[in-house]
């Protein structure tokens, strides 16, 4: 008896069945590649539409050759039993149709993550903050707080700069990271407003810097619009925050509410930067609909190079995939040019300061006071500075590398 071909053979293969917990929805793509994204155990893939209809014919279990018929007449065009049989071996996908031994958020850069604050716990708090995401709403904050922060740079600049007691920076540092936290509410009060499912917020360390997060996963299965909202919704909260503490330098003039309204800046301008994975990075590629930004960065720009030096067989990218480099790369200038000028100045001016009280007024309490406030601050700015300069050599080193996985 003759044995039976290849093809034979793959076609009576019995297929796995999709989990059942396996979600499929558009992905939105601004270059008309419709994709689809898949999410499962906080995990989301970007797939193509084969990919998507494969995964889709496979939630009742059969033979490859039923299989990509389910899915050819679901795209219109034949789907090979052969191209059925590659997409549900390939191990990156083998999530979708088995318990996965390792922890789905293994992939995640956040490590050492520590729930703090429960869904359950917020949702009072997210009901009413989740009602600030209106049109008019957002006119009303932003008008509002241009206006206190004009009325705060008058008054900051029109008197002299004070130095901070030790405890003066403890405040301003607990102002801060209270800000951090508002933040991080906003992003779950967008997915309130969206009705995405989400977690609470948390702590652990984004490869080498400690950081605050909120869980909002479910966000990968709203319209890209509104993925962009969610992803914009925590500077949207901490601009309201920041309005806030206007108001009370406003009426006290307390030095350090002006401390914590200057690194609440900082900290909001570092996390719209597009070059680590931070809220900018999300923005720009849910707005955009581009799937691994820094991927399609690194290829852009690699054919733009390849363009300018002429290579054979070698064109311009195309005007949307040119405007998505310039402004990536004009964000991502400016955001180091930022980083320079304001985190070197504020290192030299904390070390000069530091050394003044040391050599001059360490003598008395006050004095003492004000030379350990400056050194805290400065050891402050140095660990950031180091930790900052180890996130931009990762990012730039594995540009192109990366995927989003949690």
């Amino acid at each position: 008896m003759a044995a039976p071909a290849t093809s034979d053979v793959i076609v009576e293969t019995i297929t796995p069945r999709l989990r059942a917990d396996v979600l499929l929805r558009p992905f939105q793509a601004f270059d008309g590649d419709d994709r689809f994204i898949v999410a499962v155990d906080n995990r989301h893939f970007v797939v193509s539409p084969a990919v998507a209809a494969v995964l889709e014919a496979s939630r009742t279990q059969s033979t490859l050759g039923a299989l990509a018929e389910r899915a050819s007449l679901r795209l219109g065009f034949t789907v090979s039993p052969d191209l059925a049989s590659r997409v549900l071996s390939e191990q990156l996908l083998s999530v979708l149709f088995h318990a996965s031994e390792q922890r789905a958020d293994a992939a995640c850069p956040v490590r050492m993550r520590q729930c703090l604050v429960g869904a359950r716990t917020l949702r009072p708090l997210l009901a009413v903050a989740s009602k600030l995401f209106t049109v008019p709403a957002a006119v009303v904050l932003m008008v509002s707080l241009g206006v206190i922060e004009a009325l705060v740079a008058q008054r900051a600049f029109g008197s002299a700069p004070e130095s901070l007691l030790g405890s003066q920076v403890i405040c301003a540092a607990g102002l801060t990271l209270l800000g951090a936290f508002v933040h991080e509410l906003g992003h779950l009060a967008a997915c309130t407003r969206f009705q995405a499912t989400h977690g609470g917020i948390g702590v652990g360390i984004y490869w080498c810097m400690p950081v605050v997060y909120a869980e909002v996963n479910g966000a990968w299965m709203l319209p890209r619009m509104q993925r962009a909202v969610v992803d914009a919704g925590g500077l949207y909260l901490q601009c309201l925050y920041v309005a806030a503490l206007g108001v009370a330098y406003l009426a006290t003039g307390t030095p350090f509410v002006l401390e914590a309204i200057v690194w609440s800046h900082v900290l909001m301008l570092h996390t719209l930067n597009p070059v680590l994975k931070y809220d900018g990075y999300w923005l720009l590629t849910d707005a955009s609909g581009t799937a691994n930004l820094h991927g399609r960065i690194s290829k852009t720009a690699q054919q733009v190079l390849h363009a300018i030096g002429r290579t054979p067989g070698i064109t311009w990218p195309g005007a949307q995939h040119l405007a998505l480099l310039t402004a990536f790369s004009g964000i991502a200038m400016v955001y180091v040019a930022y980083v320079l000028t304001v985190l070197g100045g504020a290192i030299g001016r904390c070390a000069s300061q530091a050394l003044y009280f040391w050599t001059t007024h360490a003598e008395t309490r006050a004095g003492a006071w004000h030379a350990i406030g400056e050194s805290a601050l400065l050891g402050l700015l140095l660990v950031a500075a180091a930790l900052l300069a180890v996130l931009l050599a990762r990012s730039l080193t594995h540009l192109g590398k990366e995927s989003r996985a949690c």
